[in-house]
């Protein structure tokens, strides 16, 4: 999932800055600092068989996308956050990845429900995710990846491996067993994207 937030972010923010290095476009960050992409997934899962579904992407402290749950779609919030994707060619690969969005979401909350009594959760219960990416200026970007259990910190995802919160005792340790042993079997990381 990580990897998709990372080529998101790539397509989505086109350069803007001159060769003084000041920012040309609209938009209204500094990116001469630190700053991060994050898409953050709110799941309520209230029974097996209803769950409400919140999501948002965010630059820094701007959201520039919020997810439409009932259509499926991801809505721009800013005239510059379609980015790259303005024109018609780019507009089928905005489909494609709105497409894998829904796919990954879907998976994302199936894995919950499959998972919810292995994972000793009851029902209802809450997640969640934050994912993305840190940009720093002229240097390389750092990805990350975190879940919330009834809002406490619970696990996250560091150097292709879960590590349980300490806050999050043995049910997070539980938990983490179990998603570095999927981690481990074959095909899971077939998720690519093609920009």
């Amino acid at each position: 999932m990580l990897f998709l937030q990372l080529r998101l972010l790539a397509v989505l923010l086109p350069g803007g800055d001159n060769k003084d290095g000041k920012n040309t476009g609209n938009c209204p960050l500094d990116f001469q600092d630190p700053v991060s992409f994050q898409i953050i997934q709110i799941s309520s899962f209230y029974n097996h068989s209803w769950v409400q579904n919140l999501g948002s992407g965010w630059l820094g402290e701007l959201q520039t996308h919020r997810w439409e749950n009932n259509s499926g779609t991801i809505i721009f919030m800013w005239p510059w956050s379609k980015g790259n994707f303005k024109n018609e060619e780019k507009n089928e690969e905005w489909m494609e990845l709105e497409k894998l969005f829904r796919v990954t979401s879907i998976a994302y909350l199936q894995a919950a429900h499959n998972f919810a009594n292995q994972w000793k959760l009851e029902y209802p219960f809450e997640l969640q995710m934050v994912a993305g990416c840190e940009l720093h200026f002229g240097e390389g970007s750092v990805g990350f990846m975190c879940i919330a259990y009834q809002g406490s910190d619970y696990l996250s995802l560091e150097n292709n491996s879960f590590l349980p919160s300490p806050k999050g005792g043995s049910k997070a340790q539980h938990v983490c067993r179990l998603l570095n042993d999927l981690l481990c079997r074959p095909g899971f990381w077939v998720l690519k994207l093609k920009l």
